[in-house]
């Protein structure tokens, strides 16, 4: 299908059918309630899974969530160009995430969790990010090409039960973080200090080394509430 770009929701109508037919061609059987969608209904508004912003009535929110949806993902969701929300989590998604995705420039909700998507992590773009959740998937490597770049908003954070390694400093510019979750990957390094804000932390199920740091927010003047230091005993070679 031909790309579109949405300046209207006639167009946003346009993508959401080509997502529509995308989906259809991918999986065969067992599909999800995104064959309602019907070209004939004038309003995409009120199709499952789809949320409208008032007043000017643009799609912002996809939500198709356990919707037995298998293979690579979409890559046109950039010309939902008021896109603020999307949910393509407990489905079957595999590959990478597209560059497509980066171009999201509104998105400020994104949840993949639950899928086999892999590969390293580069969302450099998506710098109005609240809501981070990649977790039980097959991603790999450092988290540095993300981190801090899109750290200006993100308040939660959850990249647990993944294969990402080395270092955990890069959040250190993260300073809205309030949920982070690293858990069961294979971070190492020194315990990071952490800083005020965070209300959660997880780094259980990874190679870290070292004791708590005296001057870390874990120790003085720290508002969390659940904190998981769990750590495994042997390193990996």
């Amino acid at each position: 299908f031909a790309a579109v770009s949405g300046n209207s929701l006639d167009t946003d109508k346009e993508v959401l059918l080509n997502l529509k037919s995308f989906l259809e061609e991918q999986n065969r059987v067992n599909r999800g309630r995104y064959t309602e969608w019907n070209e004939r209904s004038s309003n995409p508004c009120e199709w499952y899974g789809i949320l409208c912003s008032n007043g000017e009535a643009r799609i912002i929110g996809i939500d198709l969530s356990d919707s037995n949806i298998s293979g690579e993902k979409f890559n046109n969701f950039s010309a939902l160009t008021h896109l603020q929300h999307l949910d393509l989590s407990k489905n079957t998604l595999n590959g990478v995430i597209l560059d497509d995705l980066n171009r999201c420039h509104n998105l400020v909700y994104l949840k993949l969790s639950h899928n086999i998507l892999g590969g390293e992590l580069m969302l450099t773009g998506l710098t109005g990010l609240e809501k981070l959740d990649l977790s039980t998937n097959r991603f790999h490597g450092e988290v540095k090409f993300s981190f801090p770049a899109i750290c200006h908003k993100l308040v939660v954070a959850n990249l647990s039960m993944n294969n990402f390694w080395g270092s955990i400093d890069y959040f250190d510019g993260c300073w809205n973080l309030q949920y982070l979750d690293l858990s069961s990957n294979n971070f190492s390094g020194n315990i990071w200090t952490g800083f005020a804000t965070l209300i959660e932390f997880s780094v259980a199920e990874n190679y870290f080394t070292g004791s708590v740091p005296a001057a870390s927010c874990f120790m003085e003047n720290c508002t969390v509430q659940i904190l998981d230091l769990y750590i495994r005993k042997q390193i990996p070679e």
